[in-house]
């Protein structure tokens, strides 16, 4: 999982280039917020708890289970997505 760019000068740690498949679950629960403003193509929110999810990680045939918080998003010039997930200690 590596990622570049604004990001950099704020890690808490140095990253390590990784390919590996991976799965997303996300929070089932609810989780309340209130609106900060809305057009015809997006949203944006505010809450008092982060949106979670579980990874499940194949790394070199071992699998690698992980609770994380999103922290960042930005699309990419080819229409694909990048997010930056924050692992949480549980």
């Amino acid at each position: 999982m590596t990622t570049e760019g604004a990001e950099d000068n704020r890690r808490d740690s140095e990253r390590i280039p990784l390919n590996a498949t991976f799965e997303l679950y996300v929070n089932t629960g609810v989780i309340n917020g209130d609106t900060v403003d809305v057009s015809q193509t997006g949203i944006s929110f505010e809450t008092d708890q982060p949106i979670c999810v579980e990874l499940r990680l194949n790394v070199d045939g071992d699998r690698e289970e992980r609770r994380a918080r999103l922290i960042w998003s930005k699309q990419l010039p080819d229409g694909r997505l990048r997010y930056g997930m924050k692992f949480i200690d549980e």
